[in-house]
């Protein structure tokens, strides 16, 4: 036995164990810097039509402005995973928040559109080059009995976000104006940027599967479990070998091309319907007569419903599969979508259905991002939430956009938005051919088809 050293499966190792205290700050860390970016998406919306008057802008124009974070943010998801996936989550997830709090920072002195479209744009490369990073790093530090519920309570942050910050921005814009909303939403995540570097350790799958010096993965395992002894003469396994060649082209191999496609839709057509809740209401229902306090108000109870919605998700998905409950969700979202759509002259009436409208489509969109955090191997999981983050991102451009291109030719409001209400179900059908596709999976009912399991079988 002299010389012979114990291998360890860190995979393993984290599933069998009780949850840490590193663990529940890692997670923790991914859940405020989702708070930070539903913060922001709602920051933009609330004050865009101050800043609209202020810079001289009609409110149609300012669908180039939210499209021009949203294609930002498009181009920081699907840039930055890869380059997760080969320098390490960590360092990215730190850089990505920075990057976002500094450029909003700067939107309070924007003075033109052009300016506006610039800073807004590198925020939201920034944004979106977070998102792979704390999708990947919750799944790989929850264990995997409680990963689907705690991957969705970290996304549920991203609705906490946009409900705290509705209320938040509410009370600034009455006491202080709007430029504070971005001083207070720029200053914040150059702070949590700090705690990341501070108190975050790497990926351990990362780690093994780059092939990094077991030392570091030794230092990280004595932080979680407190006995350095314990792993001082072991070696480490965990992830399947790094695979070689586009990291993206992975995503269509070992025939995942469906099962991408699939999961690609409601990433597209879920975050463009959301993009449109979130960013076009308050300019709406400042058409029609309420004023921005009230709108910032209406959007915090949109909020509670998306994060109720989005917390829920792992353990619904989990018990029910894939068929009965984010489908139904995105059915019946779509439902309140069109009935806001009908009902945004009344105040109350609004606040009924932006509630349900967030629920619903929340819990769609939240068991997305679950589904998305399990089906890929470590070694390409970054690039594959980055992608289906890119592809939500482009439905945050695409929709807005649109939607905006329709209020500058005089088409109604309550019209468009009848219009918008099929994209969900669009969306909850595209789940139902993946749930086909992904039966008979050994990792619950959101799990990975039999065609890919062999790939992801330490994942």
């Amino acid at each position: 036995m002299a010389g012979k050293k114990e291998s360890i499966d860190v995979s393993k190792l984290i599933d069998d164990r009780k949850i840490t205290t590193t663990q529940v700050v890692t997670i923790a860390l991914c859940g405020l810097v989702t708070w930070l970016d539903g913060i922001d998406t709602q920051s933009i919306g609330i004050a865009a039509p101050l800043i609209a008057k202020s810079i001289g802008l009609a409110p149609g124009q300012f669908g180039s402005v939210f499209s021009s974070a949203l294609f930002g943010a498009l181009v920081g998801a699907i840039g930055f995973g890869p380059v997760a996936d080969r320098y390490g989550r960590k360092f990215l997830l730190a850089l990505s928040t920075a990057l976002f709090g500094l450029f909003t920072l700067l939107t309070a002195y924007a003075w033109n559109l052009e300016t506006l479209l610039v800073v807004r744009f590198l925020a939201g490369v920034g944004l979106g080059g977070a998102t792979p990073c704390f999708i990947s790093m919750t799944s790989e530090y929850a264990p995997k009995r409680h990963r689907a519920a705690l991957v969705a309570l970290m996304w549920s942050c991203f609705a906490l976000g946009g409900m705290s910050g509705g209320f938040l921005n509410g009370w600034i814009i009455s006491n202080f104006g709007w430029r504070e909303i971005f001083h207070v939403g720029g200053f914040v995540p150059l702070v949590v940027s700090a705690l990341v570097v501070a108190f975050m350790p790497e990926s351990l799958r990362f780690l093994i599967g780059r092939g990094a010096d077991p030392s570091k993965v030794r230092a990280i395992l004595a932080r979680m479990y407190g006995s350095a002894d314990e792993f001082k003469d072991a070696t480490f396994s965990g992830p399947a070998p790094e695979p070689k060649g586009a990291r993206v082209m992975q995503l269509f191999t070992e025939k995942r091309g469906p099962m991408t496609l699939l999961l690609w839709t409601p990433f597209f057509l879920g975050f463009g319907t959301l993009a449109i809740s979130s960013l076009w209401t308050p300019t709406l229902l400042n058409m029609a007569g309420v004023t921005p306090a009230t709108a910032a108000n209406l959007i915090g109870i949109y909020g509670i419903g998306a994060f109720l919605g989005n917390a829920s998700a792992g353990k619904l998905l989990d018990r029910f599969g894939i068929a009965f409950a984010p489908v139904p969700a995105f059915i019946l979202g779509a439902g309140a979508f069109y009935a806001f759509g009908q009902s945004s002259g009344s105040i109350a009436l609004s606040g009924i259905w932006l509630f349900l409208t967030g629920a619903l489509l929340g819990m769609g969109i939240s068991s997305s991002i679950v589904i998305v955090s399990q089906v890929y191997p470590t070694s390409i999981r970054s690039t594959g939430a980055g992608w289906a983050m890119g592809m939500a991102r482009l439905g945050q451009v695409i929709l807005p956009w649109v939607l905006g291109t329709l209020l500058l030719r005089k088409v109604e409001a309550s019209v468009i938005l009848t219009y918008v209400a099929f994209a969900p179900v669009v969306a909850a059908i595209a789940l139902l051919f993946l749930s086909r596709v992904l039966k008979g999976s050994d990792v619950g009912p959101t799990a990975r088809s039999q065609t890919v399991r062999e790939g992801t079988a330490h994942a």
